[in-house]
């Protein structure tokens, strides 16, 4: 029966917040009475107050005593979407290393409130149940953990992979399946498989900056493609660079892009899928974002259309279980014998114990419930610090709507350098990503990337409050 009602107060809650997205209910306008739905919709008193509870913890509706709830946020409120990217259309060497060295020496203090995120925060992962299955994988190693691992990792981890792979269309054997030291070691393994030093790669723009370092540390280049914030690369572009033989390769985040937020549309990700078999060039798809969509449906990938093995899929659990137990994988295609070899020859086999403490969560707990949480919490967190952003910031900023994944982008205004307003923030205890270390090309200096990772508080109030004056400061001065 609780799951029955649970059921129910989300269902109105989204029933609620799609009429007030739709303009039938106005900010300011007063909602129907808590007695009112108990009465219309056949629920307790108790669930109708849930369902208002959820909304203004969503930040949608404000409670008045004894008057009722108001709307108190619209869609139509947020702050403009950012325009297409427009990187320069040549390739070029990739040089962030030395900047990025920076940025993480002063961004590592303990006392800082962080919002730079790469994974969702500690107290929205399974810590009890992980907990568990390392006792339970304790109790039955014997000693199999002290011997190398087989090259492309433990099998029956695999197997859950390869059934994790269902949700977004495809099937695959286990033995197509390579683990890796998480998503990174993944695509610095496919790049080596398809592309040598001084090729270039096609990327996102921007693009996260881990990927970058990637392509950087192999000697190759880097040409970056417009990039739309709600869709993804322009597919016109990419095809003519593909015509002009300018790429030997791609790579890029098709599902909640970091920075962006981006997501590639199916039919988008299935013409890709056909100018990569037509141009014969193949493409490295990181997609470790892709679980954690707010939407109901899970989205596609680009390598469920792949008809001959040109994709290089590669994700891990960093995002969703665990980022310390450094697990990713890839379904390497055509690439895969190649993609074994290389990794043999960079760290042998990944570690057996992350692998076996990870098939125990599997085999004992139900992902979906807890990645359906999971997702509640980021979708949450997306709008409390968007409304925050539209609250504090200069009033012409610019801001990135995902639908998924954990990065906010922002475009402040063309005035603001957001290395200055990052050591400005660094003074009063606040870290963020400025904007440059996305791109190859010493462009977005007027941008940053923010995370809905950190469960909302006074202290990311204060801190998104903070940035926001900071950015107004240097506006006028």
């Amino acid at each position: 029966m609780k799951k029955s009602n649970g059921f129910i107060y989300l269902k109105l809650a989204e029933n609620i917040q799609h009429m007030i997205s739709e303009g039938v209910y106005a900010v300011g306008d007063k909602l129907p009475s808590v007695r009112s739905l108990h009465l219309e919709h056949g629920v307790s008193i108790s669930t109708a107050l849930q369902v208002y509870t959820h909304l203004e913890k969503k930040g949608w509706v404000t409670s008045r005593e004894k008057s009722g709830y108001f709307v108190r946020y619209a869609r139509q409120l947020r702050p403009q979407l950012p325009p297409v990217t427009n990187p320069a259309p040549r390739a070029g060497r990739v040089q962030i290393n030395e900047k990025l060295a920076v940025f993480r020496k002063t961004a590592r203090s303990e006392k800082t409130i962080s919002l730079i995120g790469a994974s969702p925060d500690t107290s929205l992962m399974p810590a009890a149940k992980l907990k568990k299955a390392l006792q339970l994988a304790s109790r039955e190693l014997n000693n199999s953990f002290i011997p190398y691992g087989d090259i492309t990792g433990h099998e029956p981890f695999r197997r859950h992979i390869a059934r994790h792979c269902l949700n977004w269309g495809r099937a695959f054997s286990p033995n197509e399946i390579i683990v890796t030291n998480g998503a990174i070691e993944a695509a610095s393994l496919c790049l080596r498989a398809v592309a040598n030093a001084g090729d270039t790669i096609a990327i996102e723009s921007p693009t996260f900056f881990g990927l970058l370092l990637a392509i950087e540390s192999l000697g190759m280049k880097a040409l970056e493609i417009p990039t739309d914030p709600v869709t993804g690369v322009s597919l016109d572009v990419l095809e003519d660079a593909f015509k002009q033989k300018k790429v030997q390769a791609c790579l890029f985040v098709s599902n909640y892009s970091n920075p962006l937020g981006s997501c590639m549309p199916d039919n988008s990700k299935e013409q890709l899928a056909k100018m990569l078999q037509k141009y014969q060039v193949p493409l490295i798809e990181d997609d470790v974002y892709g679980d954690l969509h707010f939407a109901p449906e899970r989205p596609r990938t680009i390598k469920s259309y792949d008809e001959e093995g040109l994709v290089l899929y590669c994700s891990s659990f960093s995002k969703s279980i665990a980022a310390g137990l450094r697990i990713g994988w890839v379904i390497g295609g055509r690439y895969h014998e190649k993609v074994a070899q290389l990794k043999f020859m960079s760290s042998a086999s990944t570690g057996i114990l992350p692998q076996l403490v990870l098939t125990k969560f599997l085999d004992q707990q139900r992902l979906d419930l807890h990645l359906k949480s999971l997702r509640q919490a980021l979708s949450m967190q997306t709008m409390q610090i968007t409304k925050a952003i539209q609250e504090y910031f200069p009033e012409d900023t610019q801001l990135t709507r995902p639908n998924g994944g954990i990065s906010l982008w922002v475009v402040l205004p063309p005035k603001v350098n957001t290395w200055q307003l990052h050591d400005a923030s660094i003074a009063q205890g606040i870290t963020f990503t400025p904007g440059a270390l996305f791109s190859s090309q010493q462009r977005y200096q007027n941008c940053i990337r923010l995370t809905n990772a950190n469960p909302w508080n006074d202290d990311q109030d204060w801190a998104i409050r903070t940035i926001g004056e900071l950015s107004q400061q240097q506006l006028k001065g």
